[in-house]
């Protein structure tokens, strides 16, 4: 492990004790989003299906049901040949896309994105890490950062630029989540070529959030207020299952271009 940190906009490889390889580039800030696609050789727009959250306080139960939900996902981004962006880590809703990606040798994409200061990878030993990157992803944007959350502008470019700004279908993923994932929809729903977003209601916190807002008419928190007005949001419940969550995918893909 060393301490040296790749050059900005250039692509390297990373090689992961699995034996799994996954290009990486590293970027400033979103600013910087298509500088890092083109490295990656992933300017040719796709379709983007782009997962926010995580599975913090769900029960053993809960878990393996938004797993089989993931997993309806992911086999769903194999048959469009779409690509899956999240926040890159092992740990919750990540790891299991990477896991589900591995277990069925998957072809499909799946970009993680995460901020440099918090993460180590093969090859990077970082001092402050808090997390280690997935080891199942195919490629990962790194931004410069030192808190969580100062990747959620990158996320969300990268997931509509690698649609080609709605030229092909993209759409968003709400699963459980904080603060941060509670932003990064917002971001979503809010701002110019904004993306559909699906919530997983019953998954807990953010998304519970969301998805009592929507069902209420009522939202005491201006962020919440915000998504609400700005944004489509569809709800998918964890008890009606992956049918549920794959019916809802097609269905926003046929709307889509």
């Amino acid at each position: 492990m060393t301490s040296t940190l790749p050059t900005y906009n250039t692509c390297f490889k990373m090689v992961f004790e699995n034996g799994n390889t996954a290009k990486a580039v590293r970027i400033q800030s979103s600013d910087t989003v298509g500088e890092a696609l083109a490295a990656l050789q992933l300017t040719e727009p796709r379709p983007v299906i782009f997962v926010s959250g995580g599975a913090g306080g769900m029960s053993d139960k809960d878990k393996a049901l938004t797993k089989s939900i993931v997993e309806a996902v992911c086999i769903f981004a194999e048959e469009q040949s779409a690509v899956i962006v999240d926040g890159g880590t092992e740990s919750g809703i990540m790891q299991m896309l990477g896991d589900i990606r591995k277990t069925h040798n998957s072809k499909f994409l799946l970009v993680g994105v995460s901020p440099l200061g918090k993460i180590s990878y093969p090859g990077y030993k970082n001092p402050n890490e808090e997390a280690y990157l997935e080891d199942s992803h195919s490629h990962f944007v790194l931004v410069d950062g030192e808190d969580w959350g100062s990747e959620s502008e990158s996320i969300v470019t990268l997931a509509k630029m690698l649609s080609g700004g709605g030229s092909h279908s993209a759409v968003g993923i709400l699963i459980n989540g904080g603060r941060i994932a509670m932003h990064e929809v917002y971001l979503a729903t809010t701002r110019e070529k904004k993306l559909s977003i699906i919530v997983l209601e019953g998954s807990g916190r953010a998304a519970d959030d969301i998805s009592t807002a929507f069902r209420t008419g009522k939202a005491n928190q201006a962020i919440l207020q915000a998504i609400l007005k700005g944004g489509d949001i569809q709800l998918v419940g964890t008890v009606e299952g992956p049918e549920a969550m794959r019916e809802k995918l097609i269905s926003k893909f046929q709307q889509s271009p």
